[in-house]
């Protein structure tokens, strides 16, 4: 334990979790205080008071379970970040340190009792209700507390957990225990001590399968309740359908993307195959099953290339497998598994060569529903297609893979209706948004950059800062840098006026202290907006707000060793603080719809990508 862990720093009173969030680390006070409360109907009840030296947050990981108060920095603190993995480790494996663990626990569980009983509280008392108009969904059998402290068995075996659940309509759970095994099989052969398959003895708590965003919404969010329980990062579940010949199966991760990805899986994404595995069947389930993992911290990333580009090998026969189980949408369900496989693999390994596979292969799906049924699968499709043409303009590919992938998401967009698919649509949106502003900043196109603010505007008619947090912040992170963008080229300062104030609404939803790269992001994008006004205004009061938010985002990159991003904040922190030194009258030589030949090419936009590469899982 005393190796390893991320250092964090926290001002005083700052918050370092919430009770009810999910328990994403423990944590070492390095050096300052923390306070613990928890919330009752006559307040926050302070249930103790840490110094250096003592660990909390851990009753969350071992147990599986939200945290059960709110943690507070008291003055100045330094906390060391103890992932889950490695705390279940160190108590499996060091005697000394799980007597520590669990005495401590008695003691603070003993003490936090007595806080509660003071204040005429129950601990029962304390737990929010449950809402008896909400039906709880039946999940697996939780293991107990001591049992997950001290049992060998934690479940956890692997680098992923993938979890595979009784087919419905497999009454004998024939099919499910071909599917395990295959699975098994080829997790040991190719997946060595990365890939760990379990059965969860029991169907999904869900058997609708129709597609509408409330369904799709209940399965993200049961699976997700039945991976938190069970300790797995992938759940796989399904149906025997046509007498048992066929199966269709949907997936589900324990961990959201924060963007799509080429070949990423959704709940939308089903997949049929035939229920009788052979040597190139089995393959294929295992690499379609792959595919959908979404690494969350560097070990798991670090495996995915090899794990995918082994899967892929193996599974690539089955393009050519014509199964006469299967009718003409479920084939095209099929290949277009195998597609994502690619794009998966591709995005990975940043290899084109499998990218121009999948892109090949979801057009041929495109094709072949075309001829048969099923307008939603062939949104499906389109949007799995912009994302792999994407991916690929970014790894050098051509500028007509960008115009292709626009298209994509537009053909998607007239699929997924904003009347019908309102979320679907606005992320549809968004990220037309995107592409959009990419392709101004390769082809000097007004038009395209007028576009891409009108398809940012589209999803902020749908996201909202209250129900959906992260996707409004990022909407509103964008559209700043496209007006900014657009009123630089103009000098429109109210445009510029505007993107400041929408990087003010995006910094309201990103936190420093649980998204510190996306917050930093928007704090650069905040002070070249100010600095382009102070140009124009000659404002002291708006280049002191500009210094403000680059130094700002210059502390973030620094801590977290962002060298790139940290030199050119650093230029640009600079210019800043020289205009805000000497605020002087224009020359009368320059241009007034100029900034002193500052131009938005001097700072950096890419920190939102370089924040998902660096920082995985910083919700």
């Amino acid at each position: 334990m005393s190796d390893g862990g991320t250092i964090k720093k926290f001002k005083n009173g700052e918050i370092i979790f919430n009770e009810g969030e999910a328990s994403g680390a423990a944590y070492v006070i390095i050096k300052g205080a923390v306070e613990l409360t928890k919330n009752s109907k006559h307040g926050a009840v302070r249930l103790a008071n840490l110094k250096a030296g003592e660990l909390f947050g851990e009753m969350g990981i071992i147990d599986a379970s939200p945290r059960s108060a709110t943690a507070r920095a008291v003055g100045s603190t330094t906390l060391k970040e103890i992932q889950p993995e490695n705390l279940l480790k160190g108590i499996q494996t060091d005697p000394d340190l799980s007597s520590k663990v669990m005495s401590k626990l008695v003691e603070r569980l003993r003490a936090a009792d007595e806080m509660l009983a003071k204040a005429g509280i129950s601990s029962k008392a304390a737990q929010p209700s449950p809402d008896p108009t909400k039906p709880a969904a039946s999940l697996p059998k939780k293991k107990g507390f001591f049992s997950r402290l001290f049992s060998a068995d934690k479940g956890r075996q692997a680098t992923f957990e993938i979890l595979l659940a009784d087919l419905h309509d497999d009454p004998d759970n024939q099919i499910t225990s071909a599917f395990y095994e295959s699975l098994k099989t080829l997790a040991q052969r190719l997946g060595g001590a990365h890939i760990n398959i379990r059965r969860t003895e029991s169907p999904f708590a869900l058997n609708d399968f129709n597609d509408s965003p409330m369904v799709w919404g209940q399965m993200k969010s049961t699976a997700q309740r039945w991976l938190n329980e069970l300790d797995g990062d992938l759940l796989v579940w399904g149906q025997a359908r046509n007498n048992a010949q066929t199966v269709h199966l949907r997936l589900a991760q324990l961990h959201p993307l924060r963007h799509e990805r080429a070949g990423s899986i959704l709940p939308c994404d089903g997949i049929d195959m035939p229920s009788e595995l052979d040597d190139i069947l089995a393959p294929y389930l295992y690499g379609v099953v792959l595919a959908a993992l979404i690494p969350s911290n560097k070990t798991q990333l670090d495996c995915m290339e090899s794990l995918l580009e082994s899967a892929l090998s193996d599974a690539r026969p089955a393009l050519q497998k014509r199964m006469r189980e299967l009718k003409t949408p479920q084939q095209a369900r099929f290949e277009t598994g195998l597609a994502n496989l690619m794009a998966s693999c591709g995005y990975f390994t940043k290899k084109t060569i499998y990218l121009k596979e999948a892109e090949e292969t979801y057009l041929k799906v495109l094709r072949s529903i075309r001829r048969g049924s099923g307008d939603l699968w062939e949104g499906i499709v389109h949007r799995h297609l912009a994302y792999t043409q994407n991916s690929w303009f970014e790894m050098g590919g051509e500028k007509n893979l960008l115009e292709a992938a626009i298209e994509s998401l537009r053909e998607a967009s007239r699929v997924f209706e904003k009347s019908t698919f309102p979320t679907e649509w606005a992320d549809l949106q968004a990220m037309t948004g995107q592409l959009l502003y990419k392709k101004d900043q390769i082809s000097d196109d007004d038009n395209a950059l007028e576009e891409s603010i009108s398809a940012y505007q589209n999803a902020l008619q749908v996201f909202t800062a209250s129900a959906t947090p992260q996707r409004w912040g990022e909407a509103k992170h964008h559209l700043a840098r496209a007006l900014q963008l657009l009123g630089s080229q103009r000098g429109d300062l109210d445009m510029i006026a505007r993107s400041a104030e929408a990087c003010r609404e995006a910094l309201a939803v990103r936190s420093k202290t649980h998204t510190p790269m996306l917050w930093a992001a928007t704090q650069n994008n905040l002070g070249s907006a100010l600095f382009m006004l102070c140009q124009k205004t000659r404002k002291p009061e708006t280049a002191d707000a500009a210094v403000k938010a680059f130094q700002a985002a210059l502390d973030v990159y620094e801590a977290r060793k962002a060298t790139k991003l940290a030199q050119v904040t650093q230029k640009n922190l600079t210019r800043a603080q020289e205009v805000a030194i000497d605020l002087g009258p224009l020359p009368e030589t320059q241009n007034s719809t100029e900034t002193e030949n500052f131009t938005l090419e001097d700072f950096d936009d890419s920190a939102e990508t370089a924040a998902e590469e660096e920082t995985l899982r910083e919700e």
